[in-house]
């Protein structure tokens, strides 16, 4: 990408008080030096090979897990970890009760109801939370992926809608991770803090 373009790019998320996560999986070290000269400090990955070669040579770099979780993996998810986008199941908090953790996470809701989708229905993201609360797992926001075939502005309103709610029941953080490549700027309307964009950055 041109620097030029990953500048207005960047300009117009940070105008809305958000952030850009570039998601760099599948990348070499060698494709992702341009972001992290530009000034990139976060990156956003999807499996721990991936996470174990760019962190070998990007150490000073925060890394967020962004993927469906593997139970017997979260553990070590937890440790290298700066943030996971990814938490849908009772199973996950009750590991992450147990461990010491020194991470940000996200509950993963699955706005379209897709069944090939992880995370928790719109309808069950308040007593997921509680749980959460109960657990003295304190969440850090919400995240979603809609379905490609549904429109944007109806998946990120709704989110909108629930993460309000959250704040207002709840009083937390409130953030918001939704919006990629082709639909970031809908999700910057409707509140994103964090856009996760890869695709884009690489074409």
């Amino acid at each position: 990408m041109d620097l030029s373009e990953l500048e207005t790019i960047n300009s117009k998320i940070v105008s809305y008080g958000a952030k850009l996560l570039p998601v760099v999986k599948n990348r070499t070290n060698e494709e992702i030096k341009f972001l992290y000269e530009f000034g990139f400090s976060e990156f956003g990955e999807n499996r721990l090979t991936d996470f174990n070669l760019h962190k070998s040579y990007y150490k000073d770099v925060d890394y967020h897990f962004i993927a469906p979780i593997q139970s017997r993996k979260l553990k070590e998810i937890v440790k290298n970890f700066k943030c996971i986008h990814t938490i849908s199941r009772h199973k996950e908090i009750d590991i992450l009760e147990k461990l010491d953790i020194n991470c940000n996470y996200f509950i993963q809701v699955n706005i379209d109801n897709d069944p090939n989708k992880s995370g928790v229905t719109k309808d069950e993201v308040f007593n997921f939370y509680e749980y959460c609360i109960d657990k003295k797992i304190s969440p850090a926001g919400l995240m979603t992926i809609p379905d490609l075939n549904s429109e944007p502005i109806t998946a990120f309103s709704k989110m909108q809608r629930i993460n309000e709610k959250l704040k207002i029941d709840y009083g937390y953080k409130g953030e918001l991770s939704m919006g990629m490549s082709n639909d970031y700027e809908v999700a910057l309307d409707y509140g994103a803090t964090i856009v996760r964009i890869g695709t884009k950055l690489f074409t």
